[in-house]
């Protein structure tokens, strides 16, 4: 009758374990952000804008023009962040994180001096604007895009 009582004490418990190690090592994917996170591949580019009076003896307005390519096809990472909501972004393996608040993905911004940036699954672009050319005659911009591997 012990043996009996043994071998169902036995069962129970290892039923009971069984549960118990399923449900603690189960994985909390409900966080939004487990979409977006791996290896992504970023391009930037920047674009220069420069003008200007040359006295030679008369006044001619002039510009220059330049167009750079930053990251071009850098294999750079997003990751999650420290609080629930953001996301640590690596344009490059040897880049400094970045890191972007996911409740502003998709708010483009109006005001000069800052950014707008949006986030799908698959693809990531971000804005950077510059301050307007208003009395000064050189200004520039910097885009990045994204692309999930």
């Amino acid at each position: 009758m012990l043996e009996i009582v043994n071998n169902n004490y036995v069962k129970y418990f290892s039923f009971f374990l069984l549960i118990l190690f399923t449900y603690s090592c189960k994985k909390d994917n409900n966080d939004i952000r487990l979409q977006y996170t791996g290896q992504w591949n970023f391009k930037g580019n920047e674009y220069s804008f420069s003008s200007y009076y040359i006295y030679n003896p008369d006044p001619e307005w002039t510009y220059s023009e330049t167009y750079e390519t930053i990251y071009n096809d850098s294999t750079g990472s997003i990751q999650l962040g420290e609080k629930s909501n953001e996301l640590s972004f690596k344009y490059c393996e040897t880049c400094d994180a970045v890191i972007y608040n996911l409740e502003d993905n998709g708010v483009g911004s109006t005001n000069w001096n800052s950014s707008s940036w949006t986030l799908t699954d698959s693809t990531f672009f971000n804005n950077v604007l510059s301050e307007p050319p208003g009395y000064n005659s050189s200004y520039s911009t910097f885009n990045i895009q994204g692309w999930k591997l």
